[in-house]
């Protein structure tokens, strides 16, 4: 009886190891994919990249719009000053037109200047965040691939140890493998409680002389009479 009361322990030992890989292949599985960090980058390189989209759209505007005030303008001094016109109130309306073109002009080569600026500042942020997003993408394949090989070996693993776990199971009675899944599902998985110095080691109860010495010797399966766990002691 000594090897069904160790090999129930033992058993034990293998269903704690699988749960823990179980919940480590969890974790490492829930890490695989775009996480935060990376996700981040994109939305900001993307956000960035149609900022500067837009900057240069507007510069574009701003230059096309200095184009035709320099077209109106040389048409405006030709006009004026071609001597075609001679009516004081004709070149006094032209020369008006005129002062306006060129307050115009001057007002749109500021917002160009300025658009410039913006469209520089832009793109230096765009560059930035072109280059973290690299980094993140960078690290984000290196980790991708890790948790790749961790996972795989995890897999391994279990199936290594639930391969084992079958081979002690059909050394177990049946009667006893139930016990054993009933408490563990009772006992959060703690089944089995060493017995030492006479002490259940699962709830620190001392059991009496009589029923330590039979979990000793082994001779048949004893469970605690406090905690109800299976006992099993190494000596």
């Amino acid at each position: 009886m000594s090897g069904r009361a160790e090999a129930i322990y033992r058993l034990q030992l293998l269903d704690t190891q699988i749960e823990d890989k179980r919940a480590t292949l969890r974790a490492v599985e829930e890490q695989l994919g775009d996480d935060d960090e990376l996700v981040g980058a994109r939305r900001a390189a993307a956000e960035d990249e149609e900022n500067v989209r837009r900057s240069r759209s507007q510069l574009r505007e701003l230059e096309l719009d200095l184009e035709e005030l320099s077209s109106k303008i040389s048409s405006a001094e030709d006009s004026l000053y071609g001597g075609e016109v001679t009516n004081p109130k004709e070149l006094a309306s032209m020369q008006q037109e005129l002062n306006y073109l060129r307050l115009r002009q001057s007002k749109v080569e500021e917002e160009t200047l300025s658009a410039m600026s913006a469209l520089d500042e832009r793109e230096r942020m765009l560059k930035a965040a072109q280059k973290r997003l690299a980094a993140a993408e960078e690290g984000w394949e290196e980790l991708q691939l890790r948790l790749h090989a961790e996972a795989e070996e995890l897999r391994s693993r279990v199936s290594a140890f639930e391969a084992e776990r079958e081979e002690i199971a059909r050394e177990i009675p049946q009667k006893d493998l139930s016990v054993y899944e009933s408490l563990r599902r009772q006992k959060a998985g703690q089944a089995v409680a060493l017995l030492e110095n006479g002490i259940c080691q699962g709830c620190q109860v001392a059991l009496p002389t009589s029923m330590a010495q039979k979990v000793r010797r082994g001779s048949e399966m004893v469970q605690c009479g406090s905690c109800q766990r299976i006992l099993y002691s190494a000596r």
